[in-house]
């Protein structure tokens, strides 16, 4: 297969599918390949989907006036694209005179950054509004503005309204070689060559390697850092109010710590740790790792029995480049070839980045035509979860499958696995992304097959090919279904 486009976009993270969906504005022909059997896989798939406020970071930063400039747009584009964000806001816990200093040094920076309504509170507020946390705090920065994402639902939001808005998404893609030619660039992958005028590298972990194959390097990528997430039970999801995190220490082993309710008030617990790798897919969790988390996280919210409501556990590396900032610039080597190589937090910054980098393709030259029928709203899937008794009864006598029940643990039916799939998801692990199917107490062992039948169904083809991840991940070996569709 051969194709050519005015703008590849080497991909599909939260950085990725944000520009495509920017780009898809204007009068473009815009692919974007992703080289996983589905978007957001990567550092995405791994994030603990805080939408921060911006006081950590330096005034001046490309980072930090991306995320002032995000933050401008993020109520909009929640109402746009359905967005599930909730702004919970977020404590940073004091502990001792000199932690007492660095939460009013952050407050500083923070309103030097632009960002409203911080304020200390003493440690009787605090234990006020979490009753939970370590009786020892002495105060904590309120920040009101900090929330919390369904990291999921940001990357296919961006993802549906980029193809709806005429994006081609290659899924399972991945780039082999880049040749410049003549103004243009041969980019090779494992399902043909495609040519174009314009590359964009938002490869996260890959960004390096991508742009050393087009002679377009200028920094190098390191993940020596795992961030280890725990996910716990939604009877805790209550346990805490606020994302509540303590004082960074950069010195310190696990120097960041956080206990917070996600989007869908199960309790997270998370911690980077700065331990080599053993490779840039090196995806595993460690005990020790998970031991540190537990101890770490403790220190904030304690005499909680942590393991025994402990559902689910994900590692994943951090892309750390060199410049200790965020990379969204046109190669002076290479014309035409746009690096974007980021450090957390691109979730939060994911807006501005899209418009970032349209900015410098239209510098390096890309016409910028908009179009007269851009749509610039989606709409998330109904879910009987969410819905009211009188939603319920009508989205039933709309669908009767909205009446059956797939997933026990979070309520999914078989309706919105139907539609997860005719929204992009080709594996369990798209569906479980999509709807939460497989994410409750029993981690999909009830639910599992029935998914695996609905998919084989709906894709028409063998149970016994369905997979959690695509290849090499096959979901089972046996033929024997529990129900036929379409069969």
């Amino acid at each position: 297969m051969s194709r050519s486009t005015d703008v590849l976009i080497i991909g599909g993270g939260v950085a990725g599918v944000s520009i495509a969906r920017e780009l898809s504005k204007y009068e473009l022909d815009v692919v974007l390949i992703e080289k996983e059997a589905d978007v957001g896989w990567g550092q995405t798939k791994a994030s603990y989907a805080i939408c921060h406020p911006g006081a950590r970071w330096a005034h001046g930063t490309l980072a930090q006036r991306m995320m002032v400039e995000s933050h401008r747009i993020w109520d909009q584009l929640v109402e746009d694209l359905d967005i599930e964000l909730a702004r919970i806001g977020e404590l940073v816990l004091a502990f001792n005179e000199g932690e007492l200093q660095y939460v009013d040094t952050l407050k500083k920076q923070g309103e030097y950054n632009g960002i409203k309504g911080l304020e200390i509170l003493d440690g009787s507020e605090v234990r006020r509004l979490e009753p939970h946390v370590n009786p020892a705090v002495l105060a904590a920065l309120r920040m009101p503005t900090g929330g919390v994402f369904n990291p999921f639902e940001v990357v296919y939001a961006f993802f549906e309204n980029a193809r709806a808005n005429g994006v081609k998404m290659l899924l399972g893609t991945e780039v082999t070689g880049i040749i410049p030619q003549k103004g243009d660039f041969i980019v090779e992958t494992n399902g043909g060559e495609i040519r174009t005028k314009y590359v964009v590298n938002a490869a996260g972990l890959y960004a390096e390697k991508i742009a050393q194959m087009a002679g377009a390097d200028t920094f190098k990528i390191s993940h020596e850092t795992k961030s280890t997430c725990l996910i716990l039970d939604r009877c805790l999801g209550d346990l805490v109010q606020h994302v509540v995190t303590g004082v960074a220490d950069p010195k310190a082993f696990s120097r960041f710590k956080v206990v917070m309710p996600t989007f869908h008030r199960n309790l997270l617990l998370y911690t980077p740790i700065p331990e080599p790798s053993r490779g840039i897919e090196d995806r595993a969790i460690e005990k020790r790792a998970m031991d540190l988390t537990l101890q770490s996280t403790k220190s904030l919210v304690p005499d909680i029995d942590f393991e025994t409501h402990m559902i689910a556990s994900f590692s994943g590396l951090t892309a750390r480049n060199s410049r200790g900032d965020f990379i969204i610039e046109a190669s002076e080597k290479c014309p035409g070839f746009v690096n974007v190589a980021l450090p957390p937090p691109g979730i939060t910054c994911s807006p501005a980045i899209g418009k970032q980098a349209a900015e410098v393709l239209r510098k390096a030259g890309l016409p910028l035509v908009e179009k007269d029928d851009f749509n610039p709203f989606r709409r998330k899937m109904k879910r009987i979860r969410d819905s009211s008794m009188i939603e319920i009864r009508e989205l039933v006598h709309r669908d009767p499958r909205y009446g059956r029940t797939v997933c026990r643990c979070e309520k999914v039916s078989e309706a919105e696995i139907v539609e997860a799939i005719h929204r992009g998801a080709t594996t369990l692990d798209g569906i479980k992304f999509r709807t939460r199917a497989g994410m409750g107490r029993c981690q999909s062992n009830f639910c599992g097959p029935e998914v695996a039948a609905i998919l084989a169904g709906e894709l028409r083809r063998p149970y016994e090919k369905v997979t959690k991840k695509g290849l090499g991940s096959a979901y089972i070996l046996n033929k024997k279904v529990l129900r036929t569709y379409g069969h």
